[in-house]
């Protein structure tokens, strides 16, 4: 291993630096130095009731519901879009039982389902009352 560097070689290590500390700090260095906006705080308005300096009311988050099957659904012949009714599926648990259906069958019997990934017997408890294999 050498230790020396030939001019050329200095020179195009200077250059490259140079065109890295260019690329970074190029944009910090040629942006404007003009007028930034400034708002005028006795113009904004508060809501009713509330004082300056006071915090907001916390909101707390509201959950969806999602629709619940009204019938007990196939898992032989559902879809994607029926299978997400079931409680506790969703767009990948969905596709999920699908591809284990094509690629080991229909299922015999309901209990196969829990040989899903994803499925286990806390969620299968949930989804019993809802699911059939014809």
């Amino acid at each position: 291993m050498r230790e020396v560097y030939t001019r050329r070689e200095a020179i195009v290590a200077s250059l490259l630096g140079l065109a890295l500390v260019v690329v970074v700090w190029g944009p910090v260095l040629l942006r404007p130095f003009g007028y930034a906006p400034v708002a005028d705080l006795r113009s904004l308005h508060l809501p009713e009731g509330q004082r300056p300096g006071q915090a907001r009311q916390p909101v707390a988050p509201t959950r969806v519901a999602k629709a619940g099957p009204t019938t007990p659904v196939d898992i032989n012949h559902a879809d994607v879009t029926a299978l997400q009714t079931l409680p506790g599926i969703g767009p990948t648990l969905a596709e999920r039982i699908i591809m284990h259906r094509k690629a080991y069958g229909s299922f015999q019997e309901v209990d196969a389902l829990m040989e899903v990934d994803g499925i286990g017997p806390k969620r299968f408890q949930k989804l019993k009352p809802w699911i059939e294999a014809r």
